[in-house]
């Protein structure tokens, strides 16, 4: 236990367990060390991230064949603000608070250069679930994206493309 407890000790930043892992150390008599600084090498962040994160496109002007474009977004929530922080200050993006579900706060990525930002992160610290499959997906997804493939008349050639990515990426949870 005593081996368990020095080897966590200043990696547990969660608001919660950090209380609770402090009560540990006292009881134990280890002195309990802050957390460390996070860097983008650390894999904390996809740990969190396959616990409490997603990785989702939706369509905007989905009615209109013209101006349809996929929005691909990555996001953590949490009840805690000081939880996700992290986050933005190593990956960029935006936090925002939503009243929904009794109110948690979210952060979120948007754009292709804060995406290849994260997917090169994945490949340092890959992700232990499905959103792993989605996250290596990403280069896939702006490829078709640039072309416009989900644009494109049905009966094509790049539409079949843009159907076969949107398969996988619905079917990839398979696990």
């Amino acid at each position: 236990m005593i081996n368990l407890v020095n080897a966590v000790n200043g990696n547990i930043r969660n608001s919660k367990r950090l209380v609770q892992f402090n009560k540990v150390c006292i009881l134990l008599n280890i002195n309990f060390k802050e957390p460390i600084k996070l860097t983008n090498n650390n894999a904390w962040f996809m740990g969190f991230f396959d616990a409490d994160g997603t990785i989702n496109y939706y369509y905007r002007d989905k009615n209109d064949k013209l101006k349809i474009r996929p929005q691909l977004t990555i996001s953590v929530t949490n009840k805690y603000l000081h939880d996700i922080e992290y986050y933005r200050e190593v990956f960029g993006g935006n936090i925002y608070f939503d009243k929904g579900q009794n109110g948690y706060f979210k952060w979120s990525i948007n754009n292709k250069e804060l995406h290849n930002i994260f997917y090169d992160y994945n490949k340092y610290c890959p992700s232990k679930s499905y959103k792993g499959k989605r996250l290596f997906m990403i280069n896939k997804f702006y490829e078709l994206y640039d072309l416009k493939a989900f644009r494109t008349p049905n009966n094509t050639a790049l539409y079949k493309a843009w159907l076969n990515f949107e398969n996988k990426w619905n079917n990839n949870n398979d696990n």
